[in-house]
């Protein structure tokens, strides 16, 4: 019982956050809203369509009894079903079925009255007392679709009550170690289990033991006296050993007899209680058909060496009949448990102790139906396992399906928590149920049956990916085509966490008898403990596009909200095509999301309608009527002249003809079932060239595109337009793009057209609501209409012929391009140039120099040597017959890498050039590369500048030149190699002969020599010799010395300049020079004294000056005498001047 009220609010509970919405084909503007005051807060955890009604499942909580109700869309009512019942269903519409397929379930064995079965209800927690323990089973019903007819009752799971005689002896501790108060705590224990099961099929006895054994009473003495108290009123603590291998044996000897009231059908118990280890050692075989129960008390047990102590005197597995407690208060506690253990005893088997089989299957728990095919879970069967029930045709009997083996790992795994059908055309029946608690991260098993009848079989297991995420706590299959076949199994895992978004669901799609994962769904995020996937329903075909669509509930993501995904082919969108909130409707709202289910029009007007539960409400949207729009664009005249739009055609002084477009609407709807009048409220854009940046169609006061708005129908509605063009359009290649977008639009709540009145908005279909058409230009290409150009190119001979690799050096290059045939499209020509050079320039030249030439460079590629150029040739067409040369100037860079020629490569292409003409679109020219060398040279001062030749002078002579070379360094890579050139005269007459030429280098290099051709003439000697060749590196300095020896014979005429000194006695000479010169000097000087040149009076002036000034006369006001008779000659005159100048200044 108290596992149903955790499934329950499993699906119940959890916290609130927001998330955004948007909106398809569900009107969230008018739903119908359905309640039932008295039937609580739970009144929408389930929702069917059965008919034109609404069934709704309202369990409920506390004393209240749940119930079933039928709501009227056609009046807003709610009222109960009727159930002629018995028994009180609490939990009454916590399941509900319904067939998809016939609605007909009585097909494997129809009863005597036909009856068409529309509805399964089942309440899982049906419970009863048997002997004082409460089993737990399901209670279910069949009803008539039109919910009054007959009712089919059953009760799956339905386990009889086994009362079995149990024979229980306490055994406890009477040893010195225990302290009287927690003596007193066991005997209380003793009471209170005895009071409690006093009205049972059990029978007591006890037994103290220490170091003797005391049996304080037997089977006899509780079956004549059966109150505790007076049957322990008499017990003394005997404070000795604690000799607990004596006493168990005691026990199986002398207290399980007959004679003192055992009975032999009775399953033999022994609870021993004690508070520390053995004091004895023996073998307690006897007691080795007794169940043995050992409750360890008190602090002699905390290490775990004493309590595998404990583990010898208990059945197996010990961990079931072991109990350690660390204080004597906690046995007041243990009833409950011990009464479990006690439970399994009494209601089964001696062979399976520990597995409960159906007394808690709380069958019914989940259902489903399929062609009359009805099978319920039953998640408490087999120590809660579960499994699923089988039902027969009349419900009083089921076969019971469950794991295929029953192990440790499957229990509480709570298979049967939901069940699904997969409808399958072929002969097996195909069922998924799943088992969320399995292992802590769930699990789904598919199981198959022949559709004739026979044996289950389990075929697959698919098990989840996170602990605690409960996978499988929701299953949905989808046959997404409709054709009978299932292709989709959706599983949930609605607890699970991930990408801040809590839940997800699994979509497996089907491959032979077997699901394979191949994507999921999940919900908005922002929303950790949202339950995305606490409800799955496969909806009909709500958009129109023949394909089953799915609604996923979330009922914590804030208030709740549902998703719905549209099919497609294969498979499911991965994204929702719309996201509904429940406080789109209405504010207060709870859950919304916890139950759909959408298979039925319940207005009649052909529209499916979608149920949604929420707290203590059902919300019922309906769908919208998905429309499409049927578009046409037409052109008049159908091809733009292109003298309208030509650079050279003028239209100041006339009209300009422009373009008419006539574009039609009409509305078609994709639902078939629709059976309303429909309206579309449409809002359109007429655009030119939408993707350029400059149209080249303008609308009536230069605009580029039309806005409009008109109410259109099922019947084709056209509208005229008109556009003209800009004067010189250069792209007449590209068709004019004319796009035509288009959407709906309402006021709020009701439509804005009028003739609409109440019919129901209609909504777009989710695609591209676009429609592009193309306006050709008129093409010069004959009566074909197909333009056949031929490109031919080749470089000019006006090009450069030589590239100087100067520090300025610029090279131009020539192209020549013609066309001979007819118009060629987007003429380009690409050219191949090497690394060192630099694209600067390109222009057309005349008289061609209007047509358009724009280049732009490639992209370098690491593993090419070379660079490329783009150029677009008077884009968009070049004129049939027409001719232009193309030059290109390019830098050069002062590190590139240059060989001795460079290569160019150029080539044509155009977008219509037969491929057989090709051959003359390509050229290729080579031009020679010239490196800059500046060399330095000059002579040293030790060379031989001339040869002296004198009577007494040898008359052979050396001769050497040395030369100093500077090579001043290249900025460039490739430079060829360098040679010093050096010729010798190579004299050879009767006088005078040159011989033994040599040359040597500084640093050393071999050199090679040859001679020349003798002159006949001896007068340029010069001219002709030996040659001499010697490499030079680029070094910084080089130095050349040649050496060489000149011999005179006899008398000779030079021609080199020669200069002959001939030697004099030059003694005598030079003595008379230097007496003249003394002489000369003499008289020199006797003049000058003759003059008194020598001679000097300025000791006779400033001794006369010393005597005038003795003399001073009385204060005059004027000059004095002395001073004005004073006349100095000398260099006193300047001072005495200059003092009379001051004077008279003053």
């Amino acid at each position: 019982m108290n596992s149903c009220t955790i499934v329950m609010r499993f699906l119940l509970s959890g916290p609130f956050v927001f998330a955004p919405a948007w909106s398809y084909n569900l009107d969230v503007r008018h739903v119908q809203n359905f309640s039932f005051p008295l039937a609580g807060r739970h009144f929408g955890y389930r929702v069917l369509q059965v008919g034109n009604r609404v069934v709704v499942g309202a369990p409920n909580e506390g004393n209240r009894m749940g119930n079933l109700y039928q709501c009227q869309p056609e009046t807003g009512d709610c009222l109960p079903v009727t159930l002629s019942s018995s028994y009180t269903s609490k939990y009454l519409g916590m399941t509900l079925a319904t067939d998809p397929t016939s609605g007909n379930l009585l097909t494997k064995q129809k009863p005597k009255r036909e009856c068409k079965m529309g509805l399964e209800a089942c309440d899982p927690g049906l419970s009863r007392t048997c002997d004082q323990n409460i089993y737990l089973s399901g209670l279910c019903y069949l009803i008539h679709e039109n919910l009054r007819g007959p009712v089919l009752q059953g009760h799956p799971g339905y386990q009889e009550c086994i009362k079995g005689n149990v024979d229980l002896v306490f055994l406890f501790d009477g040893s010195m170690s225990l302290q009287q108060d927690e003596f007193g705590k066991i005997v209380d224990f003793m009471k209170d289990v005895m009071k409690k099961l006093s009205n049972s099929s059990y029978q007591f006895a006890a037994v103290q033991f220490s170091t003797d054994f005391k049996t304080e009473f037997t089977f006899l003495d509780y079956n004549r006296q059966k109150d505790p108290d007076a049957l322990l009123a008499g017990v003394k603590h005997m404070r000795l050993l604690t000799n607990t291998f004596g006493a168990i044996n005691y026990v199986a000897k002398e207290v399980f007899r007959q004679e003192l009231g055992a009975r032999p059908d009775a399953t033999k118990v022994l609870i021993i209680i004690t508070d520390g280890e053995a004091t004895d050692e023996q073998n307690i075989d006897a007691a080795k058909d007794i169940i043995r129960y050992i409750i360890g008390i008190g602090k002699n047990f905390k290490t775990k060496e004493s309590q595998e102590a404990l583990h010898q005197f208990a059945s197996k597995p010990v961990e079931e009949f072991v109990k350690i407690l660390d204080t004597f208060e906690k046995l007041k506690d243990l009833f409950t448990e011990l009464q479990k253990k006690i439970y399994v005893i009494e209601g089964t088997s001696k062979q399976d102790l520990t597995s409960f089989n159906m007394e808690l299957s709380s069958s019914g728990i989940s259902a489903d139906l399929s062609e009359g095919h009805g099978v319920v879970g039953a998640v408490g069967a087999k120590d809660w396992a579960g499994g699923f029930l089988d039902l027969k045709a009349d419900l009083q009997s089921s076969t019971f399906v469950g794991n295929e083996q029953l192990t440790v790992e499957s229990r509480e795994g709570y298979l049967g928590y939901t069940v699904t059908w997969l409808p399958s055309r072929g002969t097996m029946s195909l069922l998924a149920t799943g088992a969320p608690r399995y292992q802590h991260v769930g699990r789904v098993l598919l199981f198959q049956q022949p559709k004739r009848g026979g044996p289950w079989s389990q075929i697959q297991k698919i098990d989840g990916i996170q602990v605690g995420s409960y996978f499988g706590g929701e299953l949905c299959g989808v046959d997404v085509d409709r054709d009978g076949e299932t292709e989709l199994l959706l599983i949930a895992a609605p607890l699970y966490y991930g990408e801040q978004r809590g839940g997800r669901v699994f979509i497996y799609q089907k491959i032979q008898l077997g699901f394979q994962m191949v994507s999921e769904l999940q919900g908005e995020t922002g929303y950790p403990l949202g339950r995305f996937g606490a409800a799955i329903a496969a909806l009909t075909d709500i958009n129109g596009d023949e394909l089953t669509d799915v609604a996923v509930g979330a009922p914590l993501e804030e208030q709740g909200a549902v998703y719905i995904f549209n099919g497609q082919q294969g498979g499911l969108s991965p994204r929702p095509s719309q996201r509904i909130e429940g406080t789109q409707m209405f504010s207060g709202i709870q859950w919304f999301g916890r139950s759909i289910h959408g298979v039925k029009d319940l207005g009649g007007d052909g529209l499916a309608d979608v149920a949604v539960g929420a707290e203590g409400q059902v919300i019922v949207l309906s769908s919208r009527p998905v429309v499409d729009i049927i578009t046409s664009v037409s052109f008049s005249p159908a091809e733009i002249p292109v003298r309208e739009v030509e650079c050279s055609y003028s239209t100041s002084n006339q009209e300009k003809e422009g373009v008419n477009i006539t574009v039609c609407f009409q509305v078609k709807s994709l639902i078939s079932t629709f059976q309303g009048h429909l309206v579309a409220n449409l809002t359109y854009t007429l655009q030119l060239d939408g993707h350029r940046t400059r149209s080249r169609g303008l609308f009536p006061g230069g605009k580029h595109e039309l806005n409009g708005n008109t109410a259109v129908t099922s019947v084709k509605s056209c509208f005229m337009f008109w556009f003209h063009f800009p004067i010189c359009i250069q792209d007449l290649i590209s068709p004019i793009n004319v796009s035509l977008s288009y959407s709906l639009w309402e006021e709020e709540g009701t439509p804005r057209d009028p003739r609409a009145g109440r019919d129901i908005p209609p909504i777009l279909k989710p695609s591209p609501h676009l429609e592009t058409k193309e306006i050709p230009f008129e093409k010069n290409c004959g009566e074909d209409k197909t333009c056949e150009a031929d490109l031919k190119l080749a470089f000019s001979d006006m090009r450069s012929k030589i590239l100087h690799l100067t520090p300025s050096a610029s090279l131009s290059v020539r192209l020549t391009l013609r066309n001979t045939a007819e118009d060629a499209y987007w003429v380009q020509v690409t050219l191949s140039f090497p690394q060192g050079l630099s694209f600067r320039k390109v222009e057309a030249l005349k008289p061609h120099s209007h047509v358009p030439v724009g280049c732009e460079e490639l992209p370098e590629e690491a593993i090419l040597q070379s660079r490329a150029l783009s150029c677009n040739v008077s884009s968009p067409i070049f004129g049939a017959d027409s001719m232009v040369d193309i030059q290109v100037m390019f830098n050069t860079l002062q590190k590139g890498s240059w060989g001795d020629l460079i290569k160019l490569h150029a080539n044509v292409s155009c977008d219509n050039e037969n491929s057989s003409l090709l051959e003359d679109n390509s050229a290729t020219a080579s031009i020679p590369v010239m490196y800059p060398i500046n060399i330095l040279t000059k002579d040293q001062e030790n060379s031989t500048l001339y040869i002296n030749f004198t009577p007494k002078s040898p008359k052979i002579h050396h001769v050497k030149h040395i030369y100093q070379v500077r090579i001043q360094p290249s900025n460039y890579d490739n430079v060829p190699p360098l040679e010093a050139l050096v010729r010798v005269p190579q004299v050879h007459s009767e006088e005078l002969i040159t011989h033994r030429w040599s040359i040597q280098m500084e640093p050393p290099v071999n050199c090679s020599s040859r001679n020349l051709e003798s002159p006949s003439d001896v007068a340029e000697p010069g001219s002709f010799g030996t040659e001499f060749r010697c490499p030079i590196d680029f070094r910084q300095e080089i130095l050349v010395q040649v050496n060489g020896t000149v011999e005179l014979r006899g008398t000779i005429k030079v021609v080199m300049k020669v200069d002959l000194v001939y030697e004099k006695k030059m003694l005598y000479l030079y003595v008379l020079s230097g007496i003249g010169g003394l002489l000369l000097l003499l008289l020199i000087f006797i003049a000058l004294y003759k003059v008194g040149f020598f001679k000097r009076n300025l000791k006779e002036k400033m001794e006369a000056n010393v005597d005038a000034s003795s003399e001073i006369p009385a204060e005059d006001a004027g000059q004095p005498e002395l001073e004005k008779e004073f006349k100095d000659p000398g260099c006193l005159e300047p001072l005495q001047k200059k003092d009379e100048d001051e004077s008279g200044g003053d």
